[in-house]
């Protein structure tokens, strides 16, 4: 699929097919279907790393179901590509669809309103991954630091 112009200079918009996430390929490792080729890389870097990769293993209900004018709207739910619990999230997105801020956001919030404290890093490209698994190491190293001076 060729791209199209926009109206602005340097930027073009490709037009994702339904049911199809726009620019992702579809990449199977380690018996683990990804959605992305950028997932697939974040996933080996992390067990390069010997950090925990499950791939969308927790699932946020980050909106309760409710009934309005007698109507059942369903609960919204975020399962991000990688967690580890009380530590952080990674979300890798190349391209965002339309819905994922609100949902981002609504998980901000879900976090916020349940007082859970973690990182969270929405890498774009493959630089970004290498940023955020850099910076979950430095922060392992220095957390290893602190526990190592209170028991001395």
């Amino acid at each position: 699929m060729s791209p199209r112009k926009s109206g602005n200079a340097g930027t073009s918009i490709k037009k994702a097919t339904k049911g199809k996430v726009r620019n992702a390929t579809p990449t199977t490792y380690d018996k683990i279907n990804f959605k992305s080729k950028l997932e697939v890389f974040c996933y080996k870097l992390l067990l390069k790393n010997n950090i925990e990769a499950n791939y969308e293993k927790h699932k946020f209900i980050i909106l309760d179901s409710f009934k309005y004018n007698d109507e059942a709207v369903r609960q919204m739910t975020f399962k991000p590509d990688f967690v580890v619990l009380d530590e952080f999230v990674i979300e890798c997105k190349g391209w965002a669809n339309e819905s994922f801020p609100l949902r981002w956001k609504f998980f901000k919030h879900f976090l916020y309103q349940n007082s859970i404290q973690l990182d969270l890093y929405l890498p774009r490209n493959q630089k970004q991954v290498i940023e955020a698994v850099e910076t979950i190491l430095r922060k392992r190293e220095e957390k290893r630091k602190r526990e190592e001076l209170l028991q001395s």
